[in-house]
């Protein structure tokens, strides 16, 4: 379950021509001052080890502020304020969207690909050139599209010790107009990041996203001289995070457009910040674990694709961001799934410093991994194959360590330089025979090794 807060301060501009109090009608600019905000709330639920589902909700507020400025940059006072923009704070539940996802690993890469559809929740406004036209006040900013839309994302990345890089795009499209004769504007995103996990719970990330965003309709047409026309950002972002505990991270992140191609109205938004609180409840500790995509503190892509317009007069942020990394959206797990039968177990927490216990009379593997290790996932399938064909004389537990800062990491890993995945076997009388690492090149050589073990036990 993830709790994010967005916002951004944003200052645009466009020229009009309006009726001025003592100077008639006057070429001035509208200079508009927007604060935006959004709150989410998204929850992510395994349903197999490799299928999971999604909802994002997300609630809006956005408050406007406006000055209107004559040729040399004085400020006027208009015959009829208030039609086009007012001071004043637009607020509300945005669309919701709801998401399916299926991960897994191949070669040490780590994927996930989600798709799913938004629900037409937030309020959208009637038709503001109609209104415009006639004279009357309306309003451009939306809350929502009014339209059920679908969404497609895909992500990809690797680890390798501490480190993780990753990409990821995003698309939402927009296929009709709503009973207002509104269609919003298409939704692209893609970018990549890296990440690098340091001590005493905490890591920092950078990357770079790139943004798009196409022309609102209106019955049809595309506006002219007003409303969201398309833009396009570049941005980059940097963020760091904090794991209180393996269940709870705080996260935070900014984003800095570098190249920004509006079309319409002059636009200038600073950044975008993102505060994030994640908490994840773990399922019975004997059960087949689950591995979700490394992003304990990771929504480097998970943050909201969306767009305000050119004038800064559309639904700002209504490119609401999928899943939730990455990132996050997708449990995806491994291993053969009937266990039943098997001695193979989870010990303990997620990076709990747990003792090692020998199973009396078994050869006991104990198996080192973690959500974010690709290859671990190729490890523990050919671990429970040894368990399979030797029940009784071999038995299996799990060691979640869960981060690279970590007590279990610090008891069981730091001492002796190891790295995941990592097994420790000890023989049928408890002793260690065998402590070994490897990468995603060797696993084979590590399995071999268990093998030799495991057969040696059973000769006489």
């Amino acid at each position: 379950m993830r709790l994010v807060g967005l916002g951004t301060y944003v200052e645009t501009r466009h020229d009009d021509v309006d009726e001025v109090v003592g100077r008639g009608p006057l070429d001035i600019v509208h200079d508009q001052a927007l604060v935006v905000s959004e709150t989410r709330l998204a929850v992510d639920v395994g349903i197999t080890r490799r299928f999971a589902a999604s909802l994002m909700v997300p609630v809006k507020a956005i408050r406007t502020g406006i000055r209107y400025l004559d040729a040399t940059g004085a400020e006027v006072e208009l015959v009829r304020p208030g039609i086009h923009h007012r001071d004043e704070t637009i607020a509300g539940l945005g669309d919701p969207m709801v998401l399916g996802s299926a991960g897994g690993a191949v070669a040490g890469l780590a994927w996930t690909v989600r798709g799913g559809l938004t629900v037409p929740l937030g309020r959208t406004e009637d038709d503001p050139f109609a209104a415009g036209d006639l004279g009357l006040a309306h309003q451009h900013l939306q809350l929502g599209t009014g339209t059920i839309n679908p969404v497609v994302a895909a992500e990809l990345s690797r680890a390798w010790g501490p480190w993780r890089a990753g990409g990821f795009v995003f698309t939402q499209q927009v296929v009709y107009a709503n009973g207002k004769g509104y269609q919003a504007g298409d939704r692209w995103a893609a970018g990549g990041s890296l990440r690098r996990r340091l001590a005493a719970g905490w890591a920092v990330s950078g990357g770079a996203e790139l943004q798009a965003e196409t022309a609102e309709r209106w019955n049809g047409a595309v506006p002219t001289d007003d409303g969201n026309r398309g833009r396009l950002d570049l941005m980059l972002g940097a963020g760091a995070s904090w794991a209180a505990s393996p269940a709870l991270s705080v996260e935070l992140s900014v984003k800095v457009p570098v190249v920004t191609h509006v079309v319409g109205g002059q636009l200038d938004m600073p950044a975008i910040a993102e505060l994030g609180v994640v908490w994840r409840v773990g399922g019975a500790r004997t059960a087949p674990r689950a591995v979700a995509e490394p992003d304990d503190h990771d929504h480097d892509h998970q943050d909201g694709h969306g767009h305000g317009d050119g004038d800064g007069h559309d639904d700002h942020g209504d490119g609401d961001g999928h899943g939730d990394g990455d990132g996050d959206g997708g449990s995806h797990g491994h291993g053969p799934g009937d266990l039943t039968g098997l001695d193979v177990a989870d010990l303990g927490g997620p990076g709990e410093a747990v003792d090692l216990a020998p199973v009396p009379g078994k050869v006991t593997i104990f198996d080192f991994w973690a959500a974010w290790c690709a290859p671990c996932e190729e490890l523990e399938p050919a671990l429970i194959a040894l368990v399979r064909a030797h029940p009784d004389r071999v038995a299996l537990r799990r060691v979640d360590v869960a981060d690279w800062d970590s007590p279990a990491v610090a008891r069981h890993l730091t001492p002796g330089g190891f790295a995941l995945p990592h097994v420790k076997v000890t023989d049928a009388r408890g002793r260690l025979v065998l402590e070994r690492s490897a990468g995603a090149g060797s696993l084979d050589a590590l399995v071999d090794a268990v093998r030799q073990v495991v057969e040696d036990a059973g000769r006489p």
